[in-house]
């Protein structure tokens, strides 16, 4: 759930808690009645009424949905053994491609997305490569140390790697100091 959603459910929480006292006191008989016939007489017929009520019924749906699409589960990889099971996230799986990937002699920079298929795990690489090497050669040495890495760190086979050399750059990243 992001920030947004976060303050519009901190705001609707906060009115659905007077709107619940409200009703506990009236069902208590702590308020009168008059002064709850009187209020809702007051917004009968009112379209400011209906706005407000429409606006509540659009952030109910909003948040409704926001609470289910966070409870879906990320995309793990799984293995079976004795002891129980091992679920791996691909999240990991793309942090390891990534971590090979940039100790490549020639790789400058490096995006990573990996992802479940039906024929297995597919990663998709988006490199920039420096201009004094072979860019084939430097694909292919990505291709086969990720799948190898990914194979004996991991325990699986990748279904597909594909490497895009979106820029061949001289650059080098430099750190900033801290001083």
């Amino acid at each position: 759930m992001g920030i947004i959603d976060r303050i519009i459910l901190s705001i609707y929480t906060f009115l659905l808690t007077v709107l619940s006292a409200a009703v506990i006191l009236l069902s208590l008989r702590l308020i009168p009645l008059e002064l709850a016939g009187t209020s809702l007489l007051y917004i009968y017929g009112q379209w400011e009424a209906a706005l407000v009520g429409a606006v509540f019924f659009l952030v109910s749906i909003r948040l409704l949905l926001a609470g289910l699409r966070s409870r879906k589960a990320k995309d793990t990889i799984v293995h079976h053994n004795d002891m129980g099971d091992v679920h791996i996230s691909l999240d990991a799986v793309e942090n390891l491609v990534e971590k090979v990937a940039r100790h490549i002699r020639g790789v400058r920079g490096i995006k990573v997305k990996v992802a479940l298929a039906r024929e297995g795990i597919t990663v998709q690489i988006k490199a920039v490569v420096s201009p004094e090497s072979h860019v084939p050669t430097v694909a292919a040495e990505i291709q086969n140390r990720v799948h190898e890495y990914i194979r004996n760190t991991v325990g699986v086979e990748l279904a597909d790697v594909q490497v895009k050399v979106d820029n061949i750059s001289n650059d080098f990243k430099t750190k900033q100091r801290v001083e």
